[in-house]
């Protein structure tokens, strides 16, 4: 009787923040659990807009709901129906992302080390307003090594997010026994097991996408088949916003057969360059399709041809060679409104799309603007 109480009680809260989420009218964009931020960088890059009251009014039911158990969300897009959770914000599937729920004016405790093994790794503390105000990450503490920290809001109920991006070596999530230990004004909390995370995230994912699913297609898709270019800051809601990464878009018909075919080159290995990748989304829910990494691409300086189309079939009409490894495919399926999203992720300073940070604050990146400093890593599209 106790489950299906709570049952009920949880589906009234979901359908509640659905509608909350569908009255606020600003829908989670490129920044939704993208990776760790530091606040004042990330209000001043983003132009300080907050999400509307009745967003911030939707993210305070979420944290009520979920406090009590530590790491109980999992945000982990997949192409595997049965694995993918919480498929939101136009993630790369080899990101996944935990989160715990905290209340106000209580000190949230955590004590563990990044993974050896992933490529990135942060904890980001988040307040009702979806901006962060506090943050560690693998260039603050060196994978391996164990550390404690703690988060505290006066102002509001709080949450925090582990991000991990994992490597194609170690495909597997985040193991129990790797996840930081969280105690609440020193008393321990029972950290969730996997499949009540993935099912949190799995109940969550369809309010979110439904949303935004009338709002964002029609705010970001009014120009078609053009090259890829960075957004104006304005144009993107501060919801948990990504200080370290920075997103070129573009939206191809991918009409009749139409493939969109990207030529470039994955940058060079750098100091604080952490990932460089590309997304196929439907634009009306912000959902992953498919992705490539910087890995899959070749690694780091290798030359790439993506084709981003409906089908295989449609790719080999387009040129694809599956025996060249230069060729990669990027497939959106049968999704409504198509977008192409080029993730490019660093913490050194200026480096990258960074250095587009200023063009940003003024308005839209324009193609031209972007391969200004990408360079060969500036992918010119073609639709065949």
């Amino acid at each position: 009787m106790m489950m299906n109480t709570n049952k009920k009680k949880q589906a009234t809260t979901v359908a509640l923040v659905a509608a909350i989420l569908m009255a606020a009218g600003t829908p989670p964009a490129l920044a939704v659990l993208g990776g760790h931020s530091d606040s004042n960088a990330a209000e001043k890059r983003l132009g300080s807009s907050p999400p509307t009251a009745n967003m911030e009014l939707a993210l305070g039911f979420v944290y009520k709901l979920y406090r009590g158990s530590a790491w109980n969300i999992l945000a982990h897009a997949s192409d595997n129906s049965r694995t993918n959770s919480l498929n939101i914000a136009m993630p790369d599937f080899s990101a996944e992302y935990w989160v715990t729920a905290f209340e106000k004016d209580t000190t949230a405790t955590l004590t563990g080390s990044f993974p050896k093994w992933a490529r990135y790794a942060a904890l980001t503390a988040y307040g009702t307003d979806g901006l962060p105000f506090a943050s560690v990450n693998m260039v603050d503490q060196s994978a391996g090594r164990t550390f404690t920290t703690t988060f505290t809001s006066n102002e509001s109920d709080f949450v925090v997010l582990a991000r991990v991006y994992r490597t194609k070596s170690h495909p597997g999530s985040l193991a129990q026994a790797e996840k930081f230990a969280v105690s609440v004004d020193g008393k321990a909390w029972k950290i969730a097991s996997e499949t009540k995370a993935q099912l949190n995230g799995k109940i969550l994912e369809w309010p979110i996408q439904y949303a935004v699913s009338n709002a964002l297609a029609k705010q970001m898709t009014s120009e078609r088949d053009m090259q890829m270019f960075r957004p104006a800051d304005a144009s993107l809601p501060g919801v948990f916003p990504n200080e370290d990464a920075r997103y070129m878009i573009t939206y191809p018909a991918l009409e009749g057969g139409e493939c969109a075919v990207f030529h470039g080159r994955v940058p060079e290995a750098a100091s604080g360059r952490e990932f460089y990748g590309f997304m196929a989304v439907e634009m009306k829910t912000t959902a992953t399709v498919a992705s490539l990494s910087d890995e899959d691409l070749g690694g780091w300086g290798s030359t790439y041809t993506v084709f981003a189309c409906r089908d295989e079939a449609d790719a080999r009409r387009a040129g694809y060679d599956a025996t060249d490894a230069s060729n990669h495919l990027l497939l959106a399926g049968d999704v409504k409104v198509p977008g192409v999203i080029l993730r490019d992720l660093n913490t050194a300073a200026g480096q990258g799309l960074k250095a587009t940070d200023t063009w940003a604050t003024q308005g839209q990146v324009t193609p031209e603007q972007c391969q200004s400093v990408l360079g060969e890593a500036y992918p010119i599209m073609k639709i065949i």
